[in-house]
This record gives structure tokens, C-alpha cells and sequence, in this order.
């Protein structure tokens, strides 16, 4: 009987021991370390954040503010610091999971089942806590802007949420029916007539969405003020190609250096409108996004199932951030996001999964691939390098085989593609302005804002829907690695998670500089994206044959896309973003003045904004003069009185720093000039800089001297079509310029 016990014990511990032995399967890895791995990595990005921080700060006086804009500079370092490290932690549970051979050979499989189910719920309870406390965030009169005022910003109701997960849980159920199952193991075949239904139903869902942001110069006087006034912006840096300025060399665009260009053919060719503007903007945005849905068809093999997923994501991208269903603020309408920041980032995701896809090993075809990326980072770096990065790790997690010769292969293409996008974008530049580009305009918005702190607001809480995002990211690049370990055949899939986990993190940077609440939603289209690859993910692993290891982590992805499938609700109906356009103006007390964006058509102003001056009382209109208008809509003013508006940036808004003010002086005199265009509302510490430079204001008894802030001289003022007043203010040591042979 003891030897029968003794062989008992023995058996035991000899199924313990090749229990143990057995490999674990990766994604039992990645949940077996994602705890130890989180709270390495919390601890690393609060002990370092700070010493980092006061590294990667600037010396002090790098960037000189005008007084009056003091109030808007908030330097961010260490929150920088903290969110790079935060880019940087998943690359811990990637380490992890490479070495998961080593060190989980050892831990019995039901510690490890074990691990894995309460990591999942400690999961679920992390985002039920983000949901919570992203509901009790009040944002205080810094994000109001208006003194005493506090606002909530819940992106989701309650409702919702509920539809979220009742959507969630239907699926989850209907996936576990046979029938269900057996549809998704057959994969019934793609065929062509299935193909142009499922894209043209794509198309038209597209169009429908867009048609909120096409507005026109009679109609924009109606529309929403925060839409109206970014508008200005991106149009005036079109208007500054068509006016002769060339973007990389004598002009400083925020949004997009090389759209502009693209953005000016048609402009010249259909005419120089804010509908005309607002359509070609439209198409691009439609392209950009019908590329993600190329992408989930190659990613599904099936075009009804990437229609399913694409829908929820173009109504998350276009997600409501203000206004009602027939007059909204959207990043679709917001143009500095939609087109110009996402629209080459989604189109090289588009090349990524198409070389993927075809698994062609040719050098040519990387070359090309690497040369539309490092356009895409020429042209926004905030988007942009995060894309080209997400390129990078896709075709590296994709790659089979001796990855570190591939990584050599991507190295030598992406240093060809690099030398080929320079060279394209200086043959561009030498053509059109007989000059280089200067790199340095490329970063000049990012260092203004991310370095000098130009507008910064701090994160509003740890916890939020801003953690779920990241969180989403973090999880792309897990399941990637994970798919890449265990040589899963779906490689598009798996780079495509690589891809969305890169750009997301580096485009998050966008929303941790500027953290107001508004300012999220411009990050949920590559937030959706990434959750609708989650959810492919998830599908699979709830239609197997077996209960999924996994079955909680992939309800809370369904719960996510379900989120986002909710955003449906927001579609816009087109007859009434028709009734829109064509409604007559009605002023109102924020908006009195009709067509605020297009240039004043009466003589009077058009010479006071257009002549300069050629000695202390003359001025002359002349044909292609230089002046510095600093409006928003300046360059388009001046496109359209026939003069060149030499100012380097958009307008006094873009003109925060001593150094941007220096900057347009010197253009102007460059160029042979004299005269500069000046709101009456200005930054305090302007008037030294003028003063400094020898500009005198025009007033009713001629140019005067003004060398304090307050002055008892009467400007001449005109108001523009916007309802802004400016003045006129001359350059007295040079009366009589250049340009006219003075």
C-alpha cells in the first residue's frame, strides 16, 4: 500500500513536471507578463519622467514670447518625458514575450490559465475605472477659456455604453452557434460582384459622411465659429502657394508642407473658393479613408466583413465634438486633421498592407514604399514620422524568417527612400522658388509648441477615456507580437497591428501636448482603426473550436468596437447638409458680417490693405508689391488685390514669439518692402518690436512714432469683411523701397 502511494506521488509529480515543461503558449505569455510588465513600466515612467524632463528642456530664453502671450505658454517637460516613456513601455512586453521561452518554461500551465483569467479581469475593471472617472472630470476655465466656467466632457453617454455592450455580448453569443462557426472556418470566397457592391456602399457611406465639411464663402458666415475659424488657417496656407510663397523655403506651413502645393492645382484651375477649397479637401479626406478600407479587405479577405468594419470606423473618425447633426465641428471638418495630418499616413498604411499582402521580396518596390513614407514625415512630422515608424514595424512583425537581415534590407531602403524624397522635394523647391528646402521649417511649429509650451494644456487626470486609447494601442502591439511568435499565417493582419500600435503612439503625442478635452477626438480615428483589427482578432478567437484562453480581453475589444459602432448614430442626413448650403446668411451677434473669410470688394479698403508707401505721405498701388498682411486670411487678401504677402506664417494668431515678428520684418525687407498690415488687436510686446525695427504707425496727421503700449495717436483703420480692424504700419528707414526702385 506505501508503494502504491509512492508511485501516486510519483506520477504526480512526473505530470507536474511535464505540465510544466510544456510551452506556454504565447498568448498566455503576454498575459502571464502584462501585469509585472505594467508596473515595471509605471514606476519607470514616474521615477524618470521628471530627470528626463529637465534634460530634454530648453535653454531658457530659446524661445522669447511676446508679453501679451505670456498667459498661453505652459512648457509640458516632463509630461513629455513621462508619455515617451510611455511609448516606449510596450516595448517590455514585446522583450517579454521574446524570451517567454526561458523564463515560462517552468510555471505550470494551470498557474498560467490562472494568471491569464484574472489579468483579463483586472483588465475589464481598468476600463470600467477609465469610463468612471472620465465621467467625474470637470474641466476648469483654462479648457473654458472663459472665467468661472466648468464643463464635463463624457465623449460617450450612458446609453451608449449600454448599447456598447449589449452589441458586444450578442456577438459573443452568436459566435459560439455552429452555424456561425462553421460560416467563418469556411471563408467563403470574395467574388468581383461582391467586391464593387461592398466598395461602392463604402463610397457613398463616405460621401454622405463628408458632406458636413464642404462649405462655401456665403455659407460660412452660418457655420459653427470654431469651424469658421480653423478654416482660415489651412486655406491661407494654399492661398500662400497661390500667391507665390513656397512652403520649406520662404514659408512656414503647421498643418501640411507639401498638401499645399497639391491643394493649389485645382484651386487655380476651378476656381479660388471656400467651396472649391472645402471639396478637394473633402475628396482627399474620402480617399484617405476608403484606404483604411482597403485595408481591412485585405486584412479580412472579405469585402461585407471589411464593409462591417469600416462603417463604425469612418463614423468614429468623424466623430461629433461640437455643434448638432446638421452644423458640427468633426476632425472631418476640423481640416488640419482631416485631410492634411491623416490623410498620407492612411494612404502609406494602404502601400504597407499591399506589399505585405503581395509578399513580393523586390528592393524596388520597399525603395518606393520608404519614399511615400518619408514624404508623409516631410510633409506633418507630428503624423507623419509615427507613420513612418508604423511602416517600419509592420513589415518587421510581418517578416518571417531571419528578421535581423530584414531589418538590415529596411535599414539600407529606408535611406534610399530618404535621399529620394530630399531630392524630390528639392527639385520641387528649386524649381519653384530657385532655392533649397530649409529642414528646419519642417519642425518650427513642433518646436513653438512642443518645446516652447505655445497653448499646452496638462493631462486632466491619469484615468480616462485617454487611457483607454493608449491602452488600445498597447494591446495592438501585444497581439502582434504574439501572432509573430506563433508564425500566424495572417501576416497583413499582424503588421497592420504593428502599424496602428506605432502611428497611434506617436500621433498621441498630439493630444498629451494639448490635452483639452476637444482635442481627443482627433486621435479616435487612429484609436478605431486599431480596434477594428482588434476586433478581427477577437472574432477568431471567440468562433474557434475551442473556448478561448483569451474570451474576456476579446469581449472588452467587442465592447470597444461596439463603442464606436454606436458613433453610427451621428450619421448626417444629405438633405439637410443641402438645406445647409444653400440657407441665406442670417447675422448674428457672434457673426454680423456675411462671407467673413472672402476679401472686401469696396476700392477704399483694397487700396489701404494693397498701396505702400514711397516716402512718409505717399503711397502707390502697384502690381505685385510686397507687403505683410498679418490676418489669418492674409495671403488670400492679398492673392486677390494683386500684391505678394511676404509674411512667412499665417497671420498675427501664428506670430507668438519675438523671433516669428523678426522673422517677418525681415521678409518684408528682403523682398524690397515696406508696409505691414497689422490687426488693431494685437499681443502686448509687439509695439517693441516694431519700435525697435523703425516702424511707424499710419495715423490721421501722417506716421508717428509709437514707442509704449498706450499712444493718444488715431490709427487710420479699415474693417475687414471679418468685422477686423487693422492699421497700417510702415518701415521709416526705408520710405522709399526697393521694390519700386527707391
Amino acid at each position: 500500500m506505501a508503494s502504491t502511494a509512492s508511485e501516486a506521488v510519483v506520477a504526480r509529480r512526473g505530470s507536474a513536471s511535464a505540465e510544466a515543461d510544456a510551452a506556454v503558449p504565447a498568448a498566455a505569455a503576454a498575459w502571464l507578463c502584462a501585469i509585472p510588465c505594467a508596473a515595471i513600466a509605471v514606476v519607470i515612467v514616474l521615477l524618470l519622467g521628471p530627470p528626463l524632463g529637465r534634460l530634454l528642456s530648453p535653454k531658457p530664453g530659446s524661445v522669447r514670447f511676446l508679453l501679451g502671450t505670456l498667459p498661453f505658454v505652459a512648457p509640458e517637460p516632463t509630461e513629455h518625458a513621462r508619455y515617451l516613456l510611455a511609448v516606449c513601455a510596450p516595448l517590455l512586453g514585446v522583450l517579454a514575450l521574446a524570451l517567454a521561452p526561458r523564463w515560462a518554461s517552468g510555471i505550470p500551465r494551470r498557474a498560467v490559465a490562472w494568471a491569464a483569467r484574472w489579468t483579463q479581469v483586472a483588465l475589464a475593471v481598468l476600463v470600467a475605472a477609465a469610463i468612471v472617472a472620465q465621467y467625474r472630470l470637470r474641466y476648469g476655465p483654462t479648457y473654458s477659456q472663459q472665467p468661472g466656467v466648468t464643463f464635463a466632457e463624457r465623449y460617450f453617454a450612458p446609453a451608449t455604453l449600454a448599447a456598447a455592450a449589449l452589441l458586444a455580448a450578442a456577438v459573443a453569443n452568436g459566435l459560439r452557434t455552429p452555424v456561425v462557426r462553421g460560416f467563418l472556418a469556411a471563408r467563403p470566397s470574395d467574388s468581383a460582384t461582391r467586391r464593387v457592391l461592398a466598395g461602392a456602399a463604402a463610397l457613398a457611406a463616405t460621401a454622405v459622411w463628408m458632406l458636413h465639411a464642404v462649405h462655401t464663402d456665403a455659407e460660412i458666415g452660418d457655420a459653427l465659429l470654431s469651424v469658421r475659424y480653423h478654416l482660415g488657417f489651412v486655406l491661407d496656407e494654399t492661398f500662400a502657394v497661390l500667391n507665390g510663397r513656397t512652403p520649406l523655403v520662404d514659408f512656414t506651413a503647421q498643418y501640411g508642407s507639401l498638401w499645399p502645393y497639391a491643394i493649389a492645382i485645382p484651386m487655380a484651375v476651378f476656381g479660388k473658393s471656400v467651396l472649391t477649397f472645402t471639396i478637394v479637401l473633402c475628396a482627399i479626406t474620402t480617399l484617405a479613408l476608403l484606404a483604411v478600407y482597403g485595408v481591412l479587405r485585405r486584412v479580412t479577405r472579405n469585402s461585407a466583413a471589411a464593409l462591417l468594419l469600416y462603417l463604425p470606423f469612418l463614423a468614429t473618425s468623424l466623430f461629433l465634438i461640437r455643434g448638432t447633426l446638421r452644423e458640427r465641428l468633426t476632425p472631418g471638418s476640423y481640416y488640419g486633421t482631416f485631410p492634411l495630418r491623416y490623410a498620407l499616413p492612411f494612404l502609406l498604411a494602404w502601400l504597407t498592407a499591399r506589399r505585405i499582402a503581395r509578399g513580393r521580396d523586390d528592393a524596388t518596390g520597399l525603395w518606393l514604399l520608404f519614399v511615400v513614407a518619408w514624404l508623409t514625415a516631410i510633409d506633418n512630422s507630428d503624423f507623419g514620422v509615427p507613420a513612418l515608424g508604423g511602416t517600419v514595424a509592420a513589415l518587421l512583425w510581418a517578416a518571417g524568417g531571419d528578421r535581423r537581415r530584414v531589418a538590415w534590407r529596411l535599414g539600407a531602403a529606408a535611406l534610399a527612400g530618404l535621399l529620394t524624397a530630399a531630392a524630390l522635394v528639392s527639385l520641387l523647391t528649386l524649381l519653384r522658388a530657385g532655392a533649397l528646402p530649409q529642414p528646419e521649417r519642417i519642425v518650427d511649429y513642433a518646436r513653438l509648441f512642443a518645446i516652447g509650451g505655445w497653448g499646452l494644456m496638462p493631462i486632466h487626470g491619469v484615468l480616462g477615456v485617454h487611457t483607454l486609447v493608449y491602452l488600445t494601442y498597447v494591446a495592438a502591439i501585444l497581439v502582434a507580437t504574439v501572432r509573430a511568435r506563433s508564425g500566424a499565417s495572417d501576416r497583413v493582419l499582424t503588421g497592420m497591428l504593428a502599424w496602428t500600435a506605432t502611428f497611434g503612439l506617436g500621433a498621441g503625442a498630439y493630444y498629451v501636448g494639448r490635452s483639452h478635452p476637444e482635442s481627443l477626438p482627433h486621435e479616435f480615428a487612429a484609436w478605431a482603426f486599431a480596434l477594428a483589427l482588434l476586433t478581427v482578432v477577437a472574432v477568431r478567437e471567440l468562433a474557434g473550436p475551442r473556448r478561448s484562453p483569451s474570451a474576456i480581453g476579446a469581449f472588452v475589444v467587442l465592447f470597444g468596437f461596439g463603442v464606436a459602432a454606436c458613433s453610427l448614430a451621428q450619421t448626417p442626413m444629405p438633405w439637410t447638409q443641402v438645406e445647409r448650403l444653400q440657407a441665406a446668411f442670417v447675422a448674428t451677434e457672434e457673426e454680423p458680417y456675411p462671407e467673413p473669410l472672402r476679401p472686401a470688394g469696396d476700392a477704399a479698403t483694397r487700396r489701404f490693405v494693397a498701396s505702400i508707401a514711397d516716402g512718409p505721405s505717399r503711397f502707390v498701388v502697384r502690381r505685385g508689391a510686397p507687403v505683410a498682411i498679418l490676418v489669418t486670411t492674409g495671403h488670400r487678401i492679398a492673392d486677390a488685390y494683386g500684391v505678394v504677402d511676404v509674411s512667412p506664417y499665417t497671420g498675427i494668431l501664428s506670430l507668438p514669439s519675438v523671433e516669428r515678428v523678426e522673422a517677418v520684418i525681415d521678409a518684408l525687407r528682403r523682398a524690397g518692402g515696406n508696409t505691414l498690415i497689422l490687426p488693431a488687436a494685437f499681443p502686448r510686446g509687439m509695439l517693441r518690436v516694431l519700435d525697435r525695427r523703425g516702424f511707424q504707425l499710419l495715423t490721421a496727421s501722417g506716421l508717428r512714432r509709437v514707442a509704449g503700449e498706450r499712444t493718444k495717436a488715431r490709427p487710420v483703420e479699415v474693417t475687414l469683411p471679418s468685422g477686423e480692424a487693422v492699421m497700417k504700419w510702415v518701415d521709416a528707414r526705408h520710405l522709399h523701397p526697393r521694390w519700386l526702385g527707391g
